[in-house]
């Protein structure tokens, strides 16, 4: 039952305390979502023409619970309970026509959601562009950076995904509100199912470009270090046959001054 009334005090008016401890009976049930051990009890008090009783088993009817909707026997109990004087179920008649005026928004959270709103291309990720290897500072860099972008783009992918959790929080309390159980069960199962594909399909591309990323990363580290060392032993050629050409140099004297000056 979406917002289930709290009739107070004021229920003792349309009965004994007798009939006042078997409707509390009903409503423990009700609360703990007994309903099939709730609707006999109201159903008896109802009969009795108990006017509280004839209301919340009204409830049960038009939400279906414990026993399959039926919107017109449940109009029918809310305005015998009306009629007898309870204002709750003066504003319980309202649902049968507010229902009717979001059937549309209903029927696309049971049967038409397809999850298009939360899925990964809806954030406009940027996929950067990654080498097989990058050979220079300038294009690490770049790399880098657009690495980091989608990083950054998918997680607030997830992040959405996440405050929509426990799954039927996005279908809006109001409309919930003229929804029979199976309705929202079936809503739930329907989100449920378009959340797992949307997570599931960004899974994938997340997963590949990981891939991509470790394997540009390989590639590069091994290709700095390979240049490094490269560089490293240019330097260590350069210097020996520096040192070379000075040894010969000194050898035949060229670059030295005698100790009369003369060279």
């Amino acid at each position: 039952m979406k917002t289930r009334q709290l009739l107070g005090l004021g229920f003792v008016l349309f009965c004994g305390a007798a009939v006042a401890d078997e409707l509390a009976d009903a409503d423990r049930f009700v609360a703990a979502k007994e309903y099939a051990r709730a609707l006999p009890i109201y159903a008896k008090l109802a009969a009795s023409g108990n006017a509280v009783a004839q209301f919340h088993l009204g409830e049960l009817y038009w939400y279906g619970e414990g026993t399959p909707a039926d919107t017109a026997k449940a109009d029918e109990l809310f305005r015998k309970a009306a009629d007898a004087g309870v204002a709750d179920a003066r504003q319980a008649l309202q649902l049968t026509p507010q229902r009717a005026a979001n059937q549309a928004k209903i029927d696309y959270y049971v049967k038409q959601y397809d999850g298009a709103d939360v899925r990964l291309n809806k954030f406009n990720c940027v996929k950067p562009a990654i080498p097989v290897l990058s050979t220079t500072a300038e294009d690490i860099k770049k790399v880098t950076a657009g690495i980091d972008g989608w990083q950054h783009c998918y997680k607030g992918f997830v992040s959405n995904l996440t405050t929509l959790l426990p799954v039927g929080k996005a279908i809006p309390a109001d409309l919930q509100n003229v929804m029979t159980d199976e309705e929202i069960t079936a809503a739930v199962a329907l989100l449920d199912k378009a959340y797992a594909s949307a997570a599931g399909d960004a899974k994938v591309e997340a997963d590949a470009m990981l891939a991509a990323q470790d394997a540009w990363r390989e590639r590069t580290n091994s290709h700095v270090v390979s240049a490094n060392a490269k560089t490293a032993s240019d330097l260590a050629l350069m210097r020996a046959q520096d040192e070379k050409v000075r040894a010969i140099n000194r050898d035949k004297g060229v670059g030295f001054t005698s100790p009369g000056g003369a060279r």
